[in-house]
């Protein structure tokens, strides 16, 4: 295996579970709020070299950024249909105008 492709593969992976844990931690309650959740992905784009401050070669620092990409949009997409549950649910409920 290339070496270049394996620092990016380690890299990736590492970022990944770093991200789907912080993730999955803040959100154990059981109930999603689409605002929380949409900040918490936010903030966790915005910090993905946090994840693994020694990767400091441009392709491992790209693994870190895909890698926490790839667990923000898997945990939304998990999560997917509790949040339109929960719209669809607010959506129902007679307003008290």
């Amino acid at each position: 295996m290339n070496h270049e492709f394996q620092q990016y593969r380690f890299a990736r992976i590492e970022a990944h579970n770093v991200a789907q844990a912080r993730l999955e931690s803040q959100f154990m309650t059981g109930t999603i709020d689409f605002e929380k959740l949409e900040k918490a992905i936010e903030r966790e784009l915005a910090e993905p070299a946090i994840c693994a401050q020694w990767r400091r070669s441009e392709i491992e620092q790209m693994g870190g950024r895909d890698g926490a990409r790839m667990a923000a949009l898997e945990f939304f997409w998990a999560h997917r249909q509790e949040l339109q549950r929960e719209s669809f649910a607010t959506a129902a409920e007679p307003s008290s105008l």
